[in-house]
């Protein structure tokens, strides 16, 4: 089963460049209205990376502080002096206690989530970040089908729409994972378990090879499967088998119902002939 390994970086790495070894990254933009210092370069980087298909998407992240309104001005207006949101680059926010107010932020959270998807275009392309406590204390009514990066490291959390799982912070956490990736050295590593990076970006409601799906809940995917499954019974019969009431050929197979409606094409034509 594959697994996409992915570094999250702010100035307080090195900006990257082509030494990074990953299909996805995830940057910050900003703290708040706090401008990351890195941003520009690192963003240029991804834009490129992923226009040449060195990367299947990127990931751009705030940490999120109460003045909602500013704080997505700030993301919005450094994205749009970089070249604009690029369409498979998702926007995610970073919901930590430190330094915000105790208690529930779902209220300030959920005006920003709902700003960025505006600016997205979608909210499928606003994921989220958090531990458990957080995740359950501060952010404690989310969006619907909202998809999340878990923080736990030493254990994986399994949150409610969990995509992904950061591991480590550098520290040695998980150690038979890479601890870090160049040029940042260690840092902190996730792992999108069980994904590969396309399947990765359309949890992340990135369209990736010019398809046309975006990513769909857990519920929307179960519903869709049914369906397609109820579809192949009805074409191809019980097991593949064909059908027992549509007759046989000269095989003694069941017929299906293309089978069945070839037959009575050459019947008809047939009388025709007659």
């Amino acid at each position: 089963m594959p697994d996409t390994l992915f570094a999250d970086v702010s100035e307080y790495q090195v900006p990257v460049d082509d030494s990074y070894p990953y299909r996805v990254l995830s940057i910050r933009v900003s703290d708040g209205t706090y401008r990351d210092h890195n941003f520009a370069r690192n963003y240029a980087w991804m834009r490129g990376a992923v226009d040449s298909g060195r990367m299947t998407f990127g990931i751009v992240y705030t940490y999120v502080r109460p003045n909602w309104l500013a704080n997505a001005n700030t993301v919005r207006a450094m994205i749009d002096a970089e070249g604009g949101l690029h369409r498979r680059v998702a926007l995610m926010l970073d919901v930590e206690s430190g330094g915000n107010p105790p208690g529930d932020g779902s209220a300030w959270i959920n005006q920003l989530y709902w700003n960025l998807a505006d600016y997205a275009g979608s909210p499928r392309r606003i994921i989220g970040y958090a531990n458990a406590y957080d995740f359950w204390n501060m952010w404690r009514v989310r969006p619907p089908g909202l998809r999340v990066i878990a923080a736990g490291y030493g254990s994986n959390p399994r949150l409610p729409g969990q995509v992904a799982h950061q591991y480590t912070d550098g520290s040695g956490y998980s150690p038979n994972l890479p601890q870090g990736a160049p040029p940042f050295g260690r840092c902190d590593m996730n792992s999108a378990d069980g994904l590969t990076p396309e399947q990765f970006a359309a949890a992340c409601g990135i369209t990736v090879n010019g398809g046309s799906l975006m990513a769909l809940t857990d519920e929307e995917q179960a519903e869709l499967l049914t369906k397609v499954r109820e579809i192949w019974d009805q074409l191809r019969g019980p097991d593949g088998a064909g059908w027992p009431q549509l007759g046989q050929n000269s095989q003694g197979q069941n017929l299906t119902p293309v089978d069945a409606i070839a037959a009575i094409k050459d019947d008809v034509a047939g009388m025709r002939a007659e």
